[in-house]
């Protein structure tokens, strides 16, 4: 926030809690329930207007807003479930009073077959009462494994599959197909207005790969219901020749881009390399790992880091911006 405290969505408990710039708990708002100020499932979080606040709860399919002192001021519904088809799996404000809203098309038309498919995501623009305002376009969206019988079907996300990846910045905003180090800059009504690129080679998938990866994923299955679903599914899945190109886009306060580089197993450090307003490359930063990065300021960048014992910590590191 303004201040230096900090404002912290927690799923798990359904509420947004304060706490002041040395780390100290202030309050709570929020429970879980679906009346006015209470969530079922907080999926995005975000800061928009000076310190209001903003979250989506995609179980109510609600947009609810509160002060910077976590009071309830209102909600809405995204409308345009009933003109759009799919599910919103992303909700960010454009600088401007609108809302950059992601919809991923899943099992649209026809009947449901078994295989590999890439899904297609469609961006459109919501004003700040939930109202369609304009679709944007139609982009290459995620690859999806699903395996269809008479009496279930079992769907995943494609091992080493792509996976688009999105950042807002201003009143546009940064897509990448992950098919190749080609990040697009988009106006909110859709126009291209430039692309930056990079001279890298997608990683290879290999079978040490494919074993690493499989073994963490029934490692961390729930129980063995969940173990035995992932060994059937994944068991005939078509792994690809090569990762996808790059990860997560952020964009920073100064209005840079940062872009994850894709990280095969086992590999725990995270890079990002980040690209000024204009495309030009300014390098490579590490952050620690096992942080997740959620806001980066122009002398700090804020997330949340798990210690060996996967419990939870919100962290402040301090960065220095040579000039």
């Amino acid at each position: 926030m303004s201040d230096g405290g900090i404002a912290v969505a927690n799923s798990g408990t359904h509420e947004i809690r304060f706490y002041d710039a040395a780390g100290t708990f202030i309050s709570s708002a929020g429970r879980k329930g679906g009346g006015p100020g209470e969530f079922e499932g907080i999926l995005w979080f975000e800061r928009f207007a000076a310190d209001s606040l903003m979250a989506f709860d995609w179980r109510n399919r609600r947009v609810s807003i509160f002060d910077s002192r976590g009071t309830f001021a209102r909600s809405f519904i995204l409308q345009l479930f009933a003109e759009v088809a799919g599910f919103p799996n992303m909700v960010t404000p454009f600088s401007s009073d609108a809302l950059f809203v992601g919809v991923q098309h899943m099992f649209l038309g026809g009947e449901i077959k078994s295989g590999l498919e890439r899904e297609s995501v469609l961006y459109v623009r919501c004003d700040m009462s939930g109202t369609l305002l304009d679709t944007i376009g139609v982009f290459p969206g995620g690859e999806r494994w699903t395996k269809s019988s008479d009496d279930q079907i079992e769907v995943s996300t494609r091992a080493f599959g792509l996976y688009p990846q999105t950042a807002v910045r201003g009143d546009g905003f940064f897509y990448g197909s992950t098919d190749d180090y080609s990040i697009g800059y988009y106006t909110s009504d859709g126009v291209l207005e430039r692309v930056i690129r990079a001279d890298r080679t997608n990683l290879s998938v290999t079978a040490s790969d494919i074993e690493r990866y499989t073994d963490e994923l029934l490692d961390n299955a729930a129980d063995e219901s969940e173990r035995q679903f992932l060994q059937r599914l994944y068991a005939d899945m078509p792994y690809p020749e090569t990762m996808p190109a790059h990860g997560e886009l952020l964009t920073d306060s100064e209005g840079n881009l940062w872009v994850a580089e894709y990280r095969r197993p086992g590999d725990e450090q995270p890079r990002w390399t980040i690209f000024d307003p204009d495309g030009a490359m300014l390098g490579v930063v590490e952050t620690p790992s096992r942080f997740t990065v959620y806001e980066i300021g122009s002398d700090f960048v804020l997330g949340r880091w798990a210690d060996d014992f996967d419990v939870e910590h919100i962290q402040v590191y301090e960065l220095i911006r040579s000039r």
